[in-house]
């Protein structure tokens, strides 16, 4: 059975053409309020989170040649990977999540692909939007919602 319409994460990406030191990344993430996390950096929420929605607003995979690089002090990169929990999410943070991954977009001086297209944050929003919409017309509930969680979680397992 096809889950794809419970829109459970969405993924956008940034790719350089040549391999860049990992160690100019954490200062970057820092200066836009991630937290690290051994060897990994999100962007996570602040405040009082109900125990069904996504701790975090962003979760970073750094790549190298399709292997994904942990730490930050040797090493180069040339992907970045940006997982939005778009299913445990209120649908509000999205455009945080836009606004943070085009942030980086600039300080990086990179572009962001979504489903392998370069996009302007005005067309991501838009897709988002769509998503959203499609989640609404499938389930009847809205991102970030208790009982989204609770569709999803009668999912599991898969086979």
């Amino acid at each position: 059975m096809n889950f794809k319409y419970l829109h459970e994460v969405e993924f956008v990406e940034m790719h350089s053409n040549t391999k860049r030191p990992v160690s100019e990344l954490l200062p970057i993430f820092r200066s836009l309020g991630f937290s690290l996390h051994d060897d990994v950096v999100s962007l996570d929420r602040k405040g009082r989170i109900p125990p069904w929605q996504a701790r975090s607003i962003i979760d970073v995979e750094v790549l190298c040649g399709k292997e994904e690089v942990f730490g930050f002090g040797e090493g180069e990169w040339d992907d970045l990977r940006f997982s939005y929990l778009f299913a445990s999410l209120p649908f509000e943070l999205a455009e945080r999540f836009i606004e943070i991954v085009f942030q980086l977009s600039d300080k990086l001086e990179m572009s962001v692909t979504y489903h392998g297209v370069e996009v302007i944050a005005s067309e991501l929003k838009s897709e988002f939007s769509l998503r959203k919409d499609e989640l609404f017309s499938e389930t009847g509930e809205e991102p970030g919602s208790e009982a989204l969680a609770i569709l999803i979680q009668s999912t599991y397992p898969r086979s």
